[in-house]
């Protein structure tokens, strides 16, 4: 049997939940050939909300990177929203209070995908599973979203091709599962997604305000979730708007691009003021951050002027040759099948701008990838999913490939049965190929190096969540070994009441802390100071993590 149809490194509930998935689709198939396309694309959403069930229960902890951090903040969130916080309270001063990776207020990353999760926790309770809800949420509405943009693009049966390359994407189920940015980058490309079909609707409809408000409202979303480049739906009316109507502004409808403009800041435009008066020297050393990956090259995130398109087989098709955690120079290496691959992306979207119907729908499709490409390769740093706010045009690219296969045989195969095989076989290896299982299957699976540690820590951190309460504060709790040797207590404090330290504290730290009705513990894991060994009140608790340094 072929590696990319075993699935024998999954556990049975993953094995479970692939199937379940894998037969709705075919069952979709059989919708589509009956010519039942609302069928056909529910039963497809459906298989897709399975596989993304699937990501969501692959790995049982928190991922490193930048998983544990969403979840902690987030979780602090369900307290108070409009101060997002990785500790609930800044005891010790033990780091800078404003670097994002273990201070006190943060503002890392706009808002509204740690809103999203912290009404998960309130509503179902504070989990993994509840942590990546909204993703699996969002990453199962992409699915008809990208649908309906390819059946208004091109036809319906596009948009069901393009729905089925959504549904098999490897890399939003890497994200669901906690990877490559995880949940901040499915909202992301969710409301860009959601943004790009209303303005579509929005065109279609006789440009009817309805749809320009559900345009302006998720573009919105997308800037409070991830920054500028979800204002990405204005530069497509812009081109739009000149290709179709040139210069006459009577046509342009100015006062619908000005309610639009106004909608979609009074969104995101409130929070970045909020802060910026309530957190000044946070928002400062924030914005800093984001100015410096144009210019700088940020925790080893680099690449050539030819990054993105080297990635391109990465983004949508993937091989298992990836290493683990997917680091630049393993996402653009060069080698046989990723040229395939590449050729397959970049032909199928010059034939997917070839059968667009208008000029004006040509160009509004090719300016803002080429625009996405070009900004995103001037910035210093540079990470492999950044382009991916694209996404459906990517499943557009390759839905298309599907297309002509489909139709060549609905042409040159005359008997009904040959035609459905060769149709189920063709689009089943493209599923299945699209899916990278292999890959999956080393970065979410028992196969993960990691995943024997990370269990077994879990299980530590629950334990040590039965010893302590809200008023309890724990210090060397230092995590596992990180990148750069960094000490992380995140998970001890998501899945404890308590809050953490990776250090012991000093004599003055420890007898302020008592004095304030603090409950001192430390794990003895790691040198006690003796002042604290001498104090009969101190909790001392034999936290036994693998890989802590």
């Amino acid at each position: 049997m072929p590696k990319y149809l075993s699935f024998s490194a999954f556990s049975l509930q993953q094995m479970l939940l692939l199937s379940i998935g894998f037969l709705l689709f075919l069952t979709s198939l059989f919708f589509f050939h009956k010519k039942k396309g609302v069928w056909a694309v529910g039963i497809l959403t459906l298989a897709g909300c399975f596989f993304f069930i699937f990501a969501a229960y692959s790995d049982p902890y928190l991922h490193f990177w930048d998983e544990r951090f969403h979840a902690l903040v987030a979780k602090n969130c369900m307290d108070d929203p409009f101060a997002p916080k990785l500790y609930r309270e800044w005891l010790v001063e033990q780091y800078p209070k404003d670097l994002w990776s273990h201070g006190y207020i943060w503002l890392h990353k706009q808002p509204l995908f740690l809103w999203q999760i912290a009404l998960c926790f309130k509503l179902f309770g504070v989990s993994v599973f509840t942590l990546r809800l909204p993703s699996i949420i969002m990453a199962t509405l992409m699915i008809p979203l990208t649908y309906r943009i390819g059946s208004i693009l091109i036809d319906k049966k596009l948009g069901y091709f393009a729905a089925i390359s959504a549904t098999f994407s490897y890399l939003l189920v890497d994200m669901v599962a906690g990877g490559n940015m995880d949940h901040n980058n499915v909202c992301f490309f969710f409301y860009v997604t959601s943004s790009l079909w209303a303005f579509m609707e929005y065109i279609r409809s006789g440009r009817q305000w309805k749809w320009l408000m559900v345009m302006a409202l998720s573009s919105g979303c997308a800037v409070l979730t991830k920054w500028l480049v979800g204002l990405l739906v204005y530069l497509v009316w812009g081109v739009y708007v000149l290709a179709e109507y040139h210069f006459r502004i009577k046509e342009w409808k100015i006062v619908q691009i000005v309610v639009a403009v106004i909608v979609t800041m009074a969104v995101f435009v409130p929070w970045q003021i909020y802060t910026a008066k309530t957190f000044p020297k946070y928002y400062k050393t924030e914005r800093f951050l984001e100015k410096q990956h144009m210019t700088s090259v940020l925790e080893g995130h680099d690449g050539d002027a030819t990054f993105f398109l080297k990635t391109i087989p990465y983004r949508y098709i993937g091989d298992k040759g990836y290493g683990t955690n997917v680091s630049a120079k393993d996402a653009e290496k060069v080698t046989f099948k990723r040229v395939i691959a590449f050729l397959l992306v970049i032909g199928g979207f010059f034939r997917l701008a070839f059968r667009c119907k208008k000029w004006s729908h040509r160009i509004a499709l090719l300016v803002p990838v080429a625009f996405v490409y070009i900004f995103f390769s001037c910035a210093a740093t540079k990470m492999v999913a950044y382009t991916f706010c694209l996404c459906s045009v990517g499943f557009m690219s390759l839905g298309i490939i599907l297309y002509e296969i489909q139709s060549f045989l609905a042409e040159k195969v005359q008997k009904t049965g040959l035609y459905c095989c060769l149709f189920a076989l063709a689009a089943s290896f493209f599923a299945l190929y699209q899916s990278n299982l292999n890959w999956l299957k080393r970065e979410h699976s028992p196969q993960v190096g990691y995943y024997e540690i990370a269990n077994h820590n879990l299980l530590e951190y629950k334990r040590l969540a039965e010893v302590t309460s809200r008023k309890t504060v724990v210090f060397n709790v230092r995590g596992s070994v990180d990148w750069g040797n960094q000490a992380y207590p995140i998970e001890a404090m998501f899945y404890t009441d308590a809050i953490c330290y990776p250090w012991p504290p000093t004599e003055e730290e420890f007898y302020q802390l008592q004095q304030t009705g603090w409950k001192v513990a430390i794990s003895t894991a790691h040198d006690v100071p003796e002042f604290i060994l001498e104090n009969a009140d101190v909790q001392l608790i034999d936290l036994d993590l693998w890989g802590d340094y």
